[in-house]
């Protein structure tokens, strides 16, 4: 998909018309619509309906819109700051970061306690840069030679390219709930699933639980809960969490990371290995690995040594 295209997309989107995206992009009627039916073929599913109030978003629509603005919001910024290398310092500094021969992504969701030894260990290396992101576009930025490495959680999913993957460590999953609301043990289907029919399920709108749907959708289905919470960020979950007829589900590891889920008013139980383990891998893009990469792999297992000690 082009930028143009994605432009046509975000302007039909805010105007809720297509001759008002045509003005908006002194672009003709018939070039928007086609535009849009291309992107529609391309995609597999509609973007837009038409209703009494105008063109309307589709579910899928919504859906993909937040990406495809933030995708265009960077590249417009990345731009920008390219345009003006050497205007001062800090664009230069940023510019060069970027430009680092190694660079090391990491899922925001392992970033937390611990991530401190990663620090150091990578920081003994010449010219590595660590870049924290989300899992799906850690993915991409390994998939296309921008980081050479990335630590995240595993996924199932094929993500159409070949992927080397080490296992890191493996992580239990755990059931986060306001603290004193007791849940039957030993925590089967049956108990778990008596726990969640009178609570709502916080769900992450995260690649995590995206890309791992094999164990979550599974999941959801075998524990039927009365509702679920879509949320973006896992503070504003642990937070939820808090709250009576609030629960989640989540790797064990997060809940260990991060302080959001050290919180008064909320806490975490471990489930039985049986329910799934997510392993967290360090991933390439399957090339010969160089002996910079050599020193950045050693440095990372190292560290993961230390860090599955902790899991366990």
């Amino acid at each position: 998909m082009d930028v143009e295209t994605m432009r046509t997309f975000l302007s039909v989107a805010r105007n809720h018309s297509i001759s008002r995206a045509a003005q908006e992009l002194f672009a003709t009627q018939p070039t928007i619509s086609l535009r849009i039916k291309r992107m529609e073929a391309e995609l597999g599913f509609a973007v837009f309906s038409r209703s009494w109030r105008g063109v309307e978003l589709t579910p899928q629509g919504r859906h993909i819109l937040p990406t495809i603005a933030d995708h265009l919001i960077r590249l417009q910024t990345a731009t920008t700051m390219a345009q003006e290398d050497g205007g001062h310092s800090g664009t230069s500094s940023i510019l060069d970061a970027h430009a680092a021969p190694d660079s090391v992504a990491v899922d925001e969701w392992i970033v937390g306690e611990g991530i401190s030894g990663l620090v150091r260990a990578l920081g003994t290396i010449e010219g590595v840069h660590l870049s924290v992101t989300d899992s799906a576009r850690l993915q991409a930025m390994v998939s296309h030679g921008v980081c050479t490495r990335g630590i995240t959680y595993s996924t199932p999913t094929p993500q159409g390219w070949a992927a080397n993957e080490t296992v890191l460590w493996e992580e239990p999953l755990a059931v986060v709930r306001p603290r004193g609301e007791q849940l039957a043990q030993p925590y089967t289907a049956e108990s778990l699933r008596e726990f969640f029919a009178c609570r709502k399920f916080i769900l992450m709108d995260d690649p995590v639980f995206t890309d791992h749907a094999g164990i979550t959708g599974p999941m959801l289905e075998s524990i039927t809960p009365a509702g679920t919470t879509v949320v973006d960020h896992t503070s504003i979950m642990a937070s939820l969490c808090t709250l009576p007829g609030h629960a989640t589900i989540v790797p064990a590891g997060l809940c260990r990371r991060k302080p959001a889920f050290a919180q008064a008013g909320l806490e975490w139980s471990v489930l039985d290995p049986s329910w799934g383990l997510l392993p967290v891998v360090m991933i390439d893009n399957g090339s010969d690995p160089t002996p910079a990469e050599l020193g950045i792999d050693e440095a990372i297992l190292a560290w993961a040594r230390d860090e599955s000690s902790v899991e366990r």
